[in-house]
């Protein structure tokens, strides 16, 4: 009957080692999914942050050619509309005056 109970305890302890064995594994297990998890999370973020700022820049680009060709337009409509020196001489002395008063 002892030896039956001792039996019965060798195969209970080993029965735990393989428990604490098969913990240990699939904690290191977990560990290197996590790592590989992270390490591909970090490398698609850092692809989408290059696309990210690739559109940021050709958008900046874009902008910008768009400014000066509405500043060159703004520009050659000032350049086209007469001058009106008469007016602008009148109400500059009127402004003149008004302050001298």
């Amino acid at each position: 009957m002892s030896d039956m109970l001792e039996r019965l305890l060798n195969v209970e302890k080993t029965a735990a080692g393989l428990v604490s064995e098969a913990e240990a594994t699939a904690g290191d297990r977990t560990g290197q999914a996590r790592a590989e998890t992270q390490k591909t999370a970090a490398a698609l973020l850092k692809e989408a942050t290059l696309a990210a700022e690739e559109a940021v820049s050709a958008e900046r680009t874009r902008a910008a050619a768009e400014r000066e060709r509405k500043n060159a337009e703004y520009r050659a409509s000032l350049a086209r509309t007469p001058a009106d020196t008469a007016n602008f001489r009148r109400a500059a002395l009127a402004f003149m005056q008004k302050g001298s008063a």
